[in-house]
């Protein structure tokens, strides 16, 4: 399990706090038996690959990692596990996010020799990375439509939504999914990913 893991070079590879080194560390904890390693590592894990709903360069070479961890047996907290993977799914560029003062980014950026359009590029490109590594295995979320915690299938309904490629295998899932739906949050999200994943399916 994980056995590739040490291969990535996190080294070079930037998240919210800087250097990706500890991302393997936060993965590896996730399969501990110890309940507070987990929830450490997981929260850790939101705050540097996914920070206030940013992605960032090393989110997507953790996810095939965290897609790994839910197909073993053996580890526990799944369900958490697969609100991280939807949670990244949902996630976009800091600066798509975060440039409301646009006069100031296009200044800052400017600084550092570059330009909030080519930068949105980049962020651009990094979100689709995601979204390509979310896609490789997107059925593994699919299970998770039918957690006990709304928030977990509505983070998942949300992330299969955007799976536009995939949309008629997923939507008999996401209907099946919305006729037993009775949390208001998780039927939204299971509408509006039927709605999007209905649009793409007609085209």
């Amino acid at each position: 399990m994980l056995d590739d893991l040490d291969a990535v070079p996190w080294r070079a590879l930037r998240h919210a706090l800087g250097a990706a080194t500890d991302v393997p560390r936060l993965i590896r904890a996730l399969t501990s038996h110890e309940r507070a390693e987990r929830q450490a590592g997981l929260t850790q894990l939101f705050a540097c690959l996914l920070h206030q709903g940013a992605v960032y360069e090393a989110t997507p070479h953790a996810l095939p990692f965290l897609f790994e961890l839910l197909e073993q047996p053996a580890v526990a907290d799944k369900s958490w596990i697969a609100f991280l993977v939807a949670s990244i799914a949902a996630g976009q560029g800091y600066l798509s996010t975060h440039s409301a003062h646009e006069p100031h980014w296009r200044k800052l950026l400017a600084e550092r020799g570059t330009t909030l359009e080519a930068e949105l590029g980049i962020e651009a490109e990094l979100v689709h990375s995601v979204q390509v590594e979310v896609g490789k295995r997107a059925q593994l979320l699919v299970p998770f439509l039918n957690d006990s915690q709304s928030e977990i299938r509505a983070a998942v309904a949300r992330a299969l939504g955007r799976q536009t490629a995939q949309a008629s295998a997923l939507i008999p899932e996401l209907l099946a999914a919305e006729a037993r739906e009775t949390a208001s949050d998780a039927r939204a999200a299971l509408q509006h990913s039927l709605t999007r994943l209905k649009t793409q399916a007609r085209k």
